[in-house]
């Protein structure tokens, strides 16, 4: 049975933020650092900076999506992956080094993530009306390097508890990772809301363990024929009257009901 709301927990990609058509292609600056860095770490050539990201970034980019398309909940272990791809350019680095490839990589990505127009005044409107705000994502870089990313975002500092799936080993919609998240804000699933982009990880996840939970179909338009959301809303800017309605027993508008 549901509580008085106290808390909203968000999903990250394409919730809150979007991306460019061609991401990689805003790589080319970053992967040239890369390859400084290797050059003079490993004193001797290295692929140039095209090279690395096609057979570096894109190849572990495509092993990342391959291991989400078997619906696997365990979340990969992403320095793994650069290193087998490192070693089939005949590149051997040691972890730390790897590492730093990864955050010099997500350096890169900052060019082409972008902030969604309503995310910055919605989360305002949100944190003055007293909830707490909670962000759940499937992230396989390493936490701090999503961290980074929301720090240079400017968004870290709007919520109270933050979770990505690198963190805790398990992906949405594995319970772990949504206990993980309201364990952090100190609220119980019935009196949070779960708002995202897809039905499996953003809606019948959070449902599962008591949460109410919203579609967004800003950035993403995923169907609900089953009518499963508690409400489905087209832009992130609508959410506050949405939870104005859920926390005064209002009614929800047709068009943003199930």
């Amino acid at each position: 049975m549901s509580q008085p709301l106290r808390a909203v927990l968000f999903d990250y990609g394409h919730t809150l933020i979007h991306f460019d058509e061609r991401p990689h292609a805003a790589l080319l600056a970053a992967y040239q650092r890369v390859n400084d860095l290797l050059r003079t770490q490993l004193e001797r050539e290295v692929p140039e900076a095209q090279v690395l990201i096609e057979r570096v970034s894109l190849i572990v980019d495509q092993e990342i999506q391959r291991d989400y398309e078997t619906g696997r909940e365990e979340e990969v272990e992403i320095a793994t992956l650069y290193d087998a791809s490192l070693r089939q350019i005949g590149l051997e680095l040691k972890p730390e080094l790897i590492e730093r490839v990864m955050e010099l990589e997500q350096e890169g990505w900052i060019g082409s993530v972008h902030v969604g127009p309503d995310v910055v005044p919605t989360l305002e409107v949100i944190r003055g009306e007293g909830l707490k705000l909670g962000l759940v994502s499937n992230a396989a870089y390493l936490p701090s390097l999503m961290l980074g990313q929301l720090r240079a975002l400017g968004l870290e500092q709007y919520f109270d508890g933050i979770t990505f799936s690198s963190g805790i080993g398990w992906r949405k919609p594995h319970p772990a990772i949504y206990r993980d998240a309201l364990k952090k804000i100190g609220v119980e699933a019935a009196a949070a809301v779960f708002v995202g982009d897809r039905l499996k990880e953003d809606v019948r996840g959070p449902q599962r363990l008591g949460m109410r939970a919203g579609l967004l179909r800003e950035w993403r338009q995923e169907e609900d024929p089953e009518g499963l959301a508690d409400f489905v809303i087209d832009r992130l800017g609508e959410l506050p009257e949405v939870l104005a309605r859920l926390r005064t027993g209002r009614s929800l508008p047709a068009d943003t009901y199930n």
